[in-house]
């Protein structure tokens, strides 16, 4: 696992990139120049921490020092494809005559479209924009960036820069018709929404200790982050506002009124039973606040990250809960999928999930092996019988614990 130490790029990166760079001037297009340059720049976005983003806003101050200080002609192109993939292009004058034909076509593009692709389940979302050079010959083909952000773990899966946009877009649409279960879905968007939309996920990402297993996602970074940056359109707030409030009460008391609760036996039940229930339905909303807000909105990969993963970092359980979770997730989810107007073969695939991973998740439940360390210092707590009301007795327990931990 990576450190959570601090890792800027190092003082020997500028030589190496421009050495990586040296023909640049080789390739046909400002297009191919603006691909193969955000690749040199995607491995030390990749090796950047604590916060990626600020750490290559530093190194690009960095690199274009060093390229304007050392002044040789694969230097000047290089500095001038960084301009077009870094806010400097606004800054940077002119730097004279000379070098590949397409040096006045860098970054020279203007929005055609926005959309977004994604599943009805809501795991995932693509959103894509596409853009073309106002000087194609020079510049190069329409193309596409499209940004896959994974819901359930509310990351920027992978970055697609694709050219052309129309093969991409063809795909698109033709997977959208092909769907026998309509699962699928492509909408026309705004490019200013598509942006707003996806660069919440690309903050986080940035942020996050460990990226998600993609190539493509550091090399296209770069990339991807100039051509955001020239959608115009209401600017980005720093915090997205908060999702509303679910009305947790409500929601359980319609849940348990269901023909799907009635159906799993969950409406009658009284006494313990009662309470591990209810239990576990609080734990499922709490769940849909790391994935959106929405906890009506489950698929096969969302049962598997709460069941197997999710919960156990989270909530103490006994074995009352851990006999009662699967059967309230079970029966939960095709309630929600009903009221989400969800396929049948995408309902029964949700509800088959619960069971294919509840006997491992009564495994980890009882060996405990994916607990965080607060759910397993207060699964001790209660188990040495402390009372949890005694604010006096709960904090020397707390002391002794960490002193022997």
């Amino acid at each position: 696992m990576p450190s959570n130490a601090a890792a800027e790029p190092g003082p020997g990166l500028p030589e190496l990139v421009l050495r990586a760079a040296r023909d640049l001037d080789k390739v046909g297009t400002a297009f191919d120049a603006e691909l193969l340059f955000s690749t040199l720049l995607g491995s030390v976005y990749a090796g950047s921490l604590p916060d990626r983003a600020m750490a290559m806003e530093s190194f690009g101050h960095t690199l274009r020092e060093y390229l304007s200080g050392t002044d040789t002609g694969p230097s000047r192109v290089a500095a001038r494809v960084l301009d077009a993939l870094t806010e400097g292009a606004d800054r940077q004058p002119d730097r004279g005559a000379g070098g590949p034909v397409w040096l006045s076509a860098l970054g020279a593009v203007r929005v055609t479209g926005g959309y977004a692709y994604g599943d009805r389940y809501g795991d995932q979302t693509s959103y894509l924009i596409t853009y073309a050079y106002r000087d194609e010959p020079l510049g190069g083909p329409e193309h596409a960036v499209v940004i896959l952000v994974d819901h359930n773990l509310g990351l920027v899966k992978d970055l697609v820069i694709a050219a052309p946009a129309s093969a991409m877009l063809d795909r698109l649409r033709e997977s959208v018709i092909t769907d026998e279960a309509a699962m699928t879905w492509l909408a026309e968007v705004d490019p200013a929404t598509v942006r707003a939309a996806s660069i919440g996920y690309l903050r986080a990402t940035d942020t996050v200790d460990e990226l998600p297993e993609s190539e493509s996602l550091t090399s296209n970074w770069a990339m991807a982050r100039a051509r955001l940056a020239m959608v115009e359109g209401a600017p980005v707030p720093a915090d997205a506002p908060p999702a509303p409030e679910v009305d947790r009460e409500g929601l359980i008391s319609e849940f348990l009124n269901s023909p799907e609760a009635r159906i799993a036996g969950l409406a009658g039940a009284s006494g313990e039973r009662r309470e591990a229930v209810t239990y576990s339905l609080g734990l499922v909303i709490d769940f849909a606040d790391t994935r959106g807000g929405d906890p009506l909105r489950w698929s096969p990969r969302a049962v598997e990250v709460f069941l197997l993963d999710w919960v156990h970092g989270r909530a103490v359980l006994d074995s009352r809960d851990t006999d009662a979770l699967p059967d309230a997730l079970g029966a939960w989810v095709l309630w929600a999928g009903r009221r989400l107007g969800l396929p049948d073969v995408a309902l029964q695939a949700t509800f088959d999930e619960v069971g294919a991973v509840r006997a491992e998740f009564a495994r980890l439940c009882a060996t405990g092996e994916r607990q965080s360390p607060a759910v397993r210092a207060t699964a001790r707590l209660i188990a040495e019988g402390v009372d949890l009301a005694d604010e006096q007795a709960v904090d020397a327990w707390l002391r002794t614990y960490q002193s022997d931990n």
